[in-house]
């Protein structure tokens, strides 16, 4: 998330939002938020609705293993949607520490919108 809050002025520019979905409660997610600066939507998806609706549960990762309640995780998802709600590009990862490289999210955006930098 860091990495692309450091795109947010070219991001602005081109008129595109970030928004992110975490499983994390909203008074975490405010915290983390203040904390490292970040400008993006954020929103908290404990139901994991969005994350289902996306098809993005990771059924292999559970936050607590051995627990009785185990719960499933969302799996790291860059997403870009148009303005009617179709993904039109989407980039996943099976390690959770590992998120979208900005350059590669500019690149797609070029190619799925018109939004080209000069």
């Amino acid at each position: 998330m860091r990495r692309l809050e450091e795109l947010r002025a070219e991001f602005d520019e081109r008129g595109v939002k970030v928004l992110t979905v975490s499983v994390d409660l909203p008074e975490v997610i405010a915290d983390r938020r203040h904390l490292h600066g970040l400008q993006a939507t954020m929103l908290s998806d404990q139901q994991l609705t969005v994350t289902d609706k996306f098809g993005l549960r990771n059924q292999g990762f559970h936050s607590a293993p051995g627990s009785e309640e185990a719960e499933a995780l969302p799996v790291p998802a860059t997403l870009l949607i148009d303005k009617t709600g179709k993904v039109v590009w989407m980039d996943l990862s099976p390690d959770y520490q590992r998120r979208s490289d900005p350059s590669v999210v500019l690149a797609a955006m070029e190619a799925h919108f018109d939004i080209a930098g000069d």
